[in-house]
């Protein structure tokens, strides 16, 4: 009989620990998922492509830099600090600056109507306007430059630089 309790236990004691090893590799069981930094890249890329579709035919894209990754903690995961957000700010050439209010407004309108919320609209006091997309979170914001220029980034939410496997 003392035999039988010391295979139970050495069996059970065996798949607690293979269980909490399947789990130890960098992520927590109640994580949750995310898409790699390339992959927030890309969906950067057709957030932008999207809305800039929304702009008279002669806007052109120009980068303001390469796309950036920063480290960022989400209380998700206990604050961790190896997660990063992707984000890229680009100058909106082409576009007369004395219409800039109503492209302001072509993008206000394309946002609201294609299931973003609006985090921030200075207008008219300043021509400022953040706003997140409700599905995936990723941000975009407009801005206008001290010149008049105009720019509009996006940002991922936090993100894993590899993504998280599948379960």
């Amino acid at each position: 009989m003392m035999n039988q309790w010391k295979a139970v236990a050495c069996a059970t004691l065996t798949a607690l620990v293979l269980t909490g090893c399947n789990i130890g590799f960098g992520q927590r069981a109640d994580m949750e998922e995310t898409i790699t930094q390339d992959e927030a890249a890309e969906k950067i890329e057709q957030h932008v492509t999207d809305a800039v579709a929304a702009l008279p035919d002669t806007v052109e894209l120009e980068p303001l830099g390469p796309v950036a990754f920063a480290s960022c903690d989400d209380p998700t995961d206990g604050g961790s600090k190896d997660r990063v957000t992707v984000s890229q700010r680009q100058w909106l050439t082409g576009l007369p600056a004395e219409d800039n209010e109503q492209n302001a407004e072509l993008l206000y309108e394309h946002w609201t109507t294609n299931g973003y919320r609006v985090l921030h609209d200075k207008r008219p006091g300043k021509l400022s306007i953040s706003v997140e997309n409700e599905e995936d979170a990723f941000r975009m914001s407009l801005r206008v430059s001290d010149q008049g220029s105009l720019s509009i980034g996006a940002s991922s939410p936090c993100v894993w630089p590899e993504g998280t496997p599948k379960p």
